[in-house]
């Protein structure tokens, strides 16, 4: 079948194309729906006006034009995205060489590639309910391909019928099937994680963080949950300075240490950590996470062997104690101090040092001068110049968390008290429908850690001096009345009570999804199979495989298997015949060789009270026989007369339609 033969399954194509498309349109240039446009408008007329096909030439230089305007609006072809849109493009173009029905069996297939590519941006499930309408706009094209000007809802039907028959073999794969580990790495997708924690510091990053509502992980405890002034996540410890920015010493970041032994008296909990460009977890202070790709290192972090390219979950047993060992034996290296900046604050420091023999004491000196000086807790702070810490603390004297943290560990230093960053989230948002907590990247936080004899790395928070209401009730309680605060983010309506509980509705939804099917890997695949067959053996596999889909898909494959013996059949005359049996039963039999024109006239003589119902038969068994089996109307003819086989039916509807005369 040439494509011009069918205008009606070219514009289902045509919608199952620009369907496959649209979600993507959010992570792709504006540009390539114009090109789709253009595109699809000039097949059109090809089809319908007789335009012609474009030259192998101009194919040739659309092609190249779309490669490079990809390159130019990605700067890389090797993305995610920019390896989609080359992908979408080539869809686009097909259309300007679709000649043939195979053309279009190759269009739809790579229809449903492209809809897979939009899960990997991704995989909440409101995307993957898109996915499934997408789906079946698609498998409608199919139907509009196989049979022409067919109705939508008869479609509809034969779509909804597929996907009950798959269903068994979805639910056996995903159950049964081994879950294994990709066999390439893609590349992420560019947006995700810029708006999360980096491994560097500087003024005003976190404050930025701030307009962002985009989830960080989530929390469940067992149990009570903690307060939310105890819930310091930490993720990464800062610890060189080079006059602007706090970087992180790459060897303690990833010298390896034997993990904390933490006592009976802890907090346990589950963190569902989303996709991320870096490889650290966040964890409450002398936490123990129990997975095997992860480790511990010196400085206290808990790091993954693997960047977090997707949903990470891990348990964690975490002991509440204000006092970390120095997993290095030199907290020296911690009192590193770049150039000769910020000289105002170095001589504050230098009378600390000189007049307080103690450290403790130039601790305490440090938070009472951040308690007793005016400073203002803002997302809006001024520009500050090359001397940032004494511009901070003697001049502008408004900050987010990150210039009070930076400015105290930078006078801790000078006053000869190690000290470092550490950055993280600080509290977050309970979910009382389940319980359990959100924290979002508005939560980011960082704070400081000193070294003091005999306690080992005491956390300090300037901030929580300067702003307690932060620490003690979140972000939120400080900031809202800002304007900078969640900044062009949903969560920001939480203000109104209706949105809150709509967003919190979905998100306990999404929590539901990842936790049951996003995270369902081998371990927990293990598990499941374990809590169900007790000990994973071939025989015990092979009865799961059975209860899981093996029963379901035979029942299927009994039913399909009637149906090609149904497409031999003469259905008009059977459907027919039938209605003859249930005449005969009834005292009025058809002869041998008698027509069923005849045998209609015999029966107005014979017996009239029957006359109009098998008149109405006779009438669609002949339309049945000129009308084409492909065509809605041979359907509709069809299912009438298999409806009404048996008078008692069609007395039965006469009878209430007199009734509502």
């Amino acid at each position: 079948m040439k494509a011009s033969e069918s205008r009606h399954s070219i514009l289902w194509l045509l919608l199952a194309q620009l369907s496959a498309m649209l979600p993507l349109i959010a992570v792709l240039p504006v540009w390539i729906v114009a090109v789709w446009g253009a595109s699809a408008w000039w097949y059109w007329r090809i089809i319908s006006a007789g335009y012609q096909f474009p030259a192998a030439a101009i194919k040739a230089l659309l092609a190249v034009a779309a490669v490079l305007g990809v390159y130019l609006s990605f700067a890389s072809l090797l993305a995610l995205e920019a390896m989609v849109a080359i992908l979408i493009l080539a869809l686009i173009l097909k259309l300007l060489e679709l000649k043939t029905e195979r053309d279009q069996w190759l269009v739809l297939m790579l229809s449903y590639f492209v809809i897979a590519c939009g899960l990997l941006f991704s995989q909440q499930i409101i995307d993957v309910v898109l996915a499934l309408l997408q789906i079946t706009v698609l498998l409608l094209a199919q139907q509009a391909m196989n049979r022409d000007k067919t109705k939508a809802v008869t479609m509809l039907r034969s779509v909804g019928v597929m996907a009950l028959q798959s269903l068994p073999l979805m639910l056996m794969l995903f159950v049964v099937f081994p879950r294994i580990g990709p066999l390439w790495t893609m590349p992420l997708p560019g947006g995700q994680g810029i708006t999360g924690m980096s491994d560097s510091l500087e003024f005003g990053d976190i404050a930025r963080l701030s307009q962002s509502g985009e989830l960080a992980f989530r929390v469940r405890f067992e149990g009570e949950p903690p307060s939310t002034e105890s819930l310091y996540w930490r993720g990464l410890v800062l610890d060189q300075f080079d006059g602007r920015r706090w970087t992180r010493n790459a060897w303690p970041a990833r010298n390896k240490i034997p993990a904390p032994a933490v006592s009976a008296a802890t907090v346990k909990y589950t963190v569902t950590l989303e996709p991320a460009l870096h490889e650290w977890l966040y964890v409450l202070p002398m936490g123990t996470v129990d997975r095997r790709d992860v480790y511990y290192t010196a400085q206290h972090q808990w790091l993954s062997k693997r960047p977090i390219n997707g949903r990470v979950e891990y348990e964690v047993s975490s002991q509440f104690v204000n006092g970390l060992p120095d997993g290095n034996g030199d907290e020296r290296q911690n009192l590193q101090l770049a150039g000769g900046q910020n000289a105002q604050a170095r001589a504050l420091a230098a009378q600390w040092q000189e007049n307080l023999a103690d450290a403790s004491d130039r601790v305490a000196a440090a938070m009472q001068f951040f308690e007793s000086t005016p400073f203002e807790y803002t997302l809006t702070p001024s520009v500050l110049g090359p001397n940032n810490v004494d511009e901070f603390l003697f001049s502008t004297r408004q900050g987010y968390c990150e210039h009070f943290a930076g400015s105290f560990v930078f006078l801790m230093r000078a006053a000869g008290v190690p000290a470092r960053i550490v950055l993280g989230y600080q509290g977050g948002e309970f979910n009382k429908r389940d319980n359990y907590l959100l924290v979002h990247q508005s939560d980011a936080h960082a704070w400081a850690e000193v070294w003091l004899k005999g306690q080992g790395w005491v956390r300090v928070d300037p901030t929580a001096s300067v702003a307690p209401s932060r620490i003690r009730f979140g972000a939120e309680a400080v900031l809202k009345s800002q304007s900078g605060y969640l900044k062009d983010s949903f969560i920001s309506l939480r203000r109104f009570e209706w949105a809150t509980r709509l967003r919190l509705f979905v998100d306990n939804i999404n929590y539901a999804w990842a936790r049951w099917v996003l995270n369902f890997d081998s371990d927990t695949q293990a598990s499941f199979l374990r809590g169900i067959l007790g000990e994973i053996n071939p025989q015990r596999m092979f009865i799961a495989i059975m209860l899981a889909g093996g029963i379901p898909l035979t029942l299927v494959a009994f039913f399909s298997l009637r149906l090609p013996s149904q497409k031999g059949e003469d259905l008009p005359a059977k459907y027919y015949l039938l209605s003859c049996k249930a005449l005969a039963r009834r005292g009025v039999q058809r002869q041998a060789g008698e027509t069923p024109e005849q045998f209609l006239a015999r029966v107005k003589v014979e017996s009239p009270s029957w006359f109009d119902w098998l008149a109405m038969q006779t009438n669609l068994f002949s339309e049945c026989s000129y009308y084409s089996q492909q065509s809605e109307a041979y359907l509709q003819s069809l299912q009438k007369l298999k409806r009404f086989r048996r008078p008692r039916k069609w007395l039965e509807q006469t009878s209430r339609r007199g009734l509502e005369r």
